[in-house]
């Protein structure tokens, strides 16, 4: 087999003659070729990498938007329970009275954990001004669970703790209202609404 080899002469500046062989010629080509798909290949990347962010973007959205619903739902049950707390009445507890408070305590205990891991996703996900507000909420849950121990360790609920449960009741419930509208006007913002 014989290797052909094109060459041509071709003028250089300043009089001199330069020589460019085909197979020169084809590798330019190949080169600038390589560089057209590099940069058609780059552009796809791109546009994979903006689709992949904006699908994220989405992802974290929608998940902001779930614990802001749950985190809704929990503080409108928190109100509940805390309008709840009028049935309290001054006077010793007794063993029924006892058994009462144990049952609606630990219903209060299951809130006070479900209230307490929509804080810490809220942590996560949110930004710090809204989760904030949350943890207060959380302190003055603590608070309130302070307080029933004492009245169970005394043996007997006085005028005293009946409107310290009311007023750190009604606390309570407007530090979870204010959580849970910063979350939602949050949510809102992202969304444009």
């Amino acid at each position: 087999m014989v290797d052909v080899k094109l060459t041509t002469e071709v003028a250089a500046p300043q009089g001199k003659t330069q020589r460019v062989s085909f197979q020169g010629t084809l590798a330019s080509l190949s080169a600038v070729s390589a560089m057209i798909v590099a940069a058609g290949s780059m552009f796809t990347a791109v546009q994979a990498l903006d689709v992949s962010r904006t699908s994220a973007r989405q992802k974290i959205f929608e998940s902001q938007l779930a614990v802001c619903m749950q985190f809704s739902e929990l503080t409108t049950q928190a109100t509940d329970e805390g309008a709840k707390t009028s049935y309290l009445q001054e006077g010793p507890i007794d063993d029924s009275v006892r058994a009462a408070l144990d049952t609606r305590w630990e219903a209060g205990a299951v809130l006070s954990s479900a209230i307490y891991r929509q804080y810490l996703q809220m942590t996560m996900i949110l930004p710090d001004e809204v989760s904030d507000k949350a943890y207060k909420a959380t302190e003055k849950r603590a608070e309130i669970s302070d307080k029933q121990v004492e009245a169970m360790d005394a043996g007997a609920i006085s005028a005293a703790m009946v409107a310290d449960f009311q007023r750190l009741s009604n606390e309570e419930s407007d530090l979870l209202n204010q959580a849970a509208s910063a979350c939602r006007d949050y949510v809102s913002e992202k969304a444009g609404l």
